[in-house]
């Protein structure tokens, strides 16, 4: 098992060769599964990803144990990984997760608001003026798309949900999201990816184009629980009080984050 440090050097290597949407995509990186003894097993969605490992560091020495951070899709392959009997001390996921975990009595009945961010839109290709500001505009440039790409279990669903169903173009654009292959773009072609703004800011792969307009926007709100068998509730909670106080603003908001709302 990796040390903190190890796996703190992994994320940033990660976050630099490939962006924020590595981890979103291909899920690389630790698992809490492969924690030691005395560790604190942490599931956290891809959208806290850059500024948690930024402080992970600071938040080890805070609690008093290694941390072992195993990121994905809160939706997906964590939400799945839970509900299979995963135990973990803490997980940063998001509310409708949540409220599914609770049901089934995976968590204990509390949350935290740590962080929001807006869903934004991320270029690849050959479109150098491209206007997304207005929604007439945006469903232009989504339907002159060569390809339109997001995460169908990722943070962003609901933004992108939105936006089909208002602008009404779910069956005209080139939906590439189910596909893990690349999309090939010749001269003058482009493609639109959809993903939180902490994910897009870091891919270099992509142009942020800015954050979805506010008509289309349903922000994604990251919240902290505790897991009902965790081995060590004390470390946990103090986990949670590190991530509410002010070590981590500055990493939240280099990524395009805000601090969550108290209470």
């Amino acid at each position: 098992m990796k040390s903190t440090a190890a796996v703190l050097g992994v994320g940033l290597a990660l976050s630099l060769l490939h962006g924020g949407l590595a981890i979103a995509q291909g899920f690389a990186g630790p698992k809490v599964a492969d924690a030691k003894p005395g560790d604190l097993r942490v599931i956290a969605t891809a959208a806290i990803r850059e500024p948690l490992d930024a402080v992970l560091a600071q938040a080890s020495a805070a609690v008093g144990h290694p941390l072992v951070v195993e990121y994905g899709s809160a939706r997906g392959n964590l939400k799945d990984k839970i509900l299979a009997g995963q135990d973990f001390e803490v997980a940063l996921l998001l509310p409708d997760v949540n409220e599914e975990l609770l049901k089934q009595g995976r968590i204990l009945p509390e949350s935290y608001e740590i962080a929001r961010v807006n869903v934004a839109i991320g270029l690849r290709g050959d479109a150098p003026n491209l206007d997304v500001g207005t929604p007439a505009a945006l469903k232009n440039a989504m339907l002159n798309a060569k390809s339109v790409k997001y995460a169908p279990t990722g943070a962003a669903i609901l933004t992108v949900r939105k936006v089909f169903s208002t602008l009404g173009i779910a069956d005209s654009i080139k939906d590439s999201s189910k596909g893990r292959e690349r999309v090939e773009l010749g001269p003058g072609e482009y493609e639109l990816n959809f993903y939180p703004l902490s994910e897009i800011i870091p891919n270099k792969a992509l142009k942020n184009l800015g954050p979805v307009t506010p008509e289309l926007q349903v922000p994604v709100i990251i919240t902290a629980v505790i897991g009902k068998h965790a081995n060590d509730e004390k470390a946990a909670r103090a986990l949670l009080g590190f991530l509410q106080g002010p070590a981590i603003d500055r990493a939240l908001e280099a990524d395009g984050m805000m601090k969550g709302k108290a209470g």
